[in-house]
């Protein structure tokens, strides 16, 4: 099934790239000394004043901390406020049980067209693990996927990094199927770019004419190319990617000028 946003062809887009919001069951709760939900929010308004026209959201994973039915319940009644389609798919944070997958076959990728551009979102994310793998199933339907879109422009999102990030901590739980998913998108140049999340932290690496983008997320940070654990003084954010008619895509990370100070460096189970 296609999720259809847009059949406009000759226009450019504005897409907005969220992830690791990590909101917890209640919002008033802390987590290393910052309310998720209250950052989350801001970075939303933040988003909302600096681009009045948004065609699509995308979350690319661990959307809760705290992976109950309300925590998604209330992520879902606060993004449907917001009158703009948005997407998500799973960290190794969520809990696939509960999570809001748009797709009836939770094995099936989601694709969504937004005229000549399609998006497929891709589950990185595997039980009781932090490191991530895209299943066979999904990896077997991507050639497929991309071979009927052979003159669309195509998006990839997941949750975990498919390149290494030079911090041994964190590459130690990236996308282990990368090789995989290399081998399948060489064969297509109608892939652009590939979004991912789970890192914390603004990257960009080229690849064979891909862009493959990491993105900070909306509450804590972690410290780039840092062998150990370490969060990061950055503030949370979001990235604005520009879809353009012309196939090209131009990407720019927007960051809140403040946001609460952290407490602790004991977080998320990587230590």
């Amino acid at each position: 099934m296609t999720f259809q946003v847009s059949t406009l062809s000759q226009k450019d887009f504005v897409m907005i790239q969220i992830t690791d919001t990590h909101l917890l069951e209640y919002p008033h709760l802390e987590f290393v000394g910052m309310q998720p939900e209250q950052s989350f929010h801001a970075v939303i308004d933040l988003m909302r004043q600096t681009h009045p026209e948004i065609d699509l959201i995308v979350h690319t994973g661990d959307l809760a901390q705290n992976p109950t039915p309300l925590t998604y319940h209330r992520y879902l009644e606060y993004m449907h406020s917001l009158s703009i389609p948005f997407f998500q798919t799973p960290g190794n944070h969520d809990d696939v049980n509960h999570f809001p997958f748009h797709e009836q076959d939770k094995t099936a990728p989601t694709v969504v067209e937004l005229g000549n551009w399609y998006v497929i979102l891709l589950n990185s994310a595997q039980p009781n693990r932090i490191d991530g793998k895209i299943a066979d199933a999904q990896l077997q339907q991507l050639p497929k996927l991309l071979t009927q879109l052979h003159d669309r422009y195509v998006i990839i999102a997941c949750h975990h990094h498919p390149f290494a990030m030079q911090s041994a901590w964190i590459d130690q739980h990236k996308l282990k199927n990368s090789s995989d998913l290399l081998e399948t998108i060489q064969l297509f140049s109608n892939v652009k770019a590939i979004i991912c999340g789970h890192v914390h932290q603004d990257s960009i690496t080229s690849w064979q004419g891909v862009e493959f983008l990491s993105t900070p997320s909306t509450c804590i940070q972690f410290k780039p190319k840092s062998e150990k654990f370490a969060l990061d003084e950055e503030h949370p954010g979001y990235r604005y990617i520009r879809l353009k008619a012309n196939g090209e895509i131009e990407t720019q990370v927007h960051r809140l000028s403040n946001s609460q100070r952290l407490s602790s460096s004991e977080v998320l189970g990587y230590d």
